[in-house]
């Protein structure tokens, strides 16, 4: 049997307004699936504190960066727990290139060894391979990217990023908190993108007029080879206030 890698994504965390009930699903699922290869980050921080963007005032939480941090390693270490096999590499969402943002509006500190990402969200114990990178990709099968498009409907922003890659390469996305599968077929054969949802609150901060967001928490699992590709997307639901997922017959339930 040919090689295959199966790699987990949980995207969106986006500490501290993690949602827990949604990471404690995932969690779960990822333990049973028992992942080759984990992909961290992608917007696993928000960096609230070097936003650009204007602040609430009336913020619910704590958005210091070294609170927000502290809650994403100690994350980490369940994800660790829960997926002990993983190799573990570190993807760069738009929050996390805040940073990067900041850093260049203050260059005469930006070649400080502690200013580096890696060095900041101490890489080496949480077991992060390397240094942060924009894109993985497995086997010229599959690539990971956090994505750049955010499109107004479930799928749309999953063809968008394909349509950049002239439809090359099956595309794993985070960036909208939507799920979705865009399929196309092209003379090379089936090229699908996905959108892989979110594991934040729902509700967000920025959203005082409590307008319906069209965001879905969930994960999506991939299992690849050089000449194949599946695709498990499990959107998680609310049943009884509680936090659900089926995956594979089994029901997972927020702990």
């Amino acid at each position: 049997m040919e090689p295959v890698t199966k790699i987990a994504f949980p995207t969106d965390e986006h500490f501290p307004f993690q949602d827990e009930n949604a990471r404690s699903v995932a969690l779960q699922i990822i333990s049973d699936f028992d992942p080759d290869e984990m992909i961290v980050g992608s917007d696993g921080l928000d960096f609230y504190a070097v936003s650009s963007f204007d602040k609430d005032p009336y913020l619910k939480g704590d958005p210091r960066m070294q609170y927000g941090i502290d809650q994403w390693t100690r994350g980490q270490r369940e994800w660790i727990t829960a997926a002990p096999r993983a190799r573990r590499r570190f993807l760069v969402g738009n929050h996390e290139d805040r940073l990067y943002r900041w850093l260049s509006k203050n260059p005469e500190i930006a070649d400080l060894e502690v200013m580096k990402l890696s060095s900041i969200l101490r890489f080496d114990p949480l077991r992060i391979e390397g240094e942060p990178e924009y894109e993985f990709s497995f086997f010229d099968t599959l690539l990971y990217r956090h994505g750049q498009y955010a499109r107004q409907y479930s799928a749309y922003s999953a063809k968008a990023e394909l349509e950049h890659q002239r439809y090359s390469i099956n595309m794993m996305t985070g960036h909208t908190h939507r799920g979705g599968t865009y399929i196309t077929r092209t003379r090379r054969g089936i090229v699908q993108g996905n959108e892989c949802f979110c594991l934040c609150k729902l509700e967000s901060h920025y959203n005082r007029t409590k307008q319906l967001v069209d965001w879905a928490q969930g994960t999506v699992l991939a299992t690849v080879g050089p000449n194949w590709l599946s695709i498990e997307a499990i959107p998680f639901f609310t049943y009884l206030g509680k936090t659900v997922a089926i995956w594979r017959g089994k029901e997972y339930r927020q702990s």
